[in-house]
């Protein structure tokens, strides 16, 4: 067995929880997060759901989206997605 698979996989797994302790605050309740107007980077809109990047990169090659949220994807083959439709998102809301 290769030993650097481990070390992957927990390097992963750390960086897992500290995505997700970003988002609890001192008193370990969940705070508000509220993405900047205009587009988002797939890092930021990662970041303001509360996942990691490679998790919103996988379901929109696997979807076309990201949970009915549609990228715009530029000629240099970024996405960049709409905040404001990022915080419908997080509020329940239709999209």
């Amino acid at each position: 067995m290769n030993s650097n698979a481990g070390n992957t996989a927990t390097g992963a797994v750390q960086q897992y929880q500290t995505v997700a302790n970003s988002a609890v605050g001192p008193d370990h309740t969940q705070r508000a997060r509220s993405p900047r107007n205009g587009p988002l980077t797939t890092d930021a809109m990662a970041a303001a759901v509360g996942v990691l990047a490679q998790s919103v990169r996988k379901r929109y090659s696997e979807t076309g989206t990201y949970f009915g949220l549609k990228p715009i994807k530029l000629p240099n083959r970024r996405l960049m997605w709409d905040a404001q439709a990022v915080e419908k998102f997080l509020r329940g809301e239709a999209i």
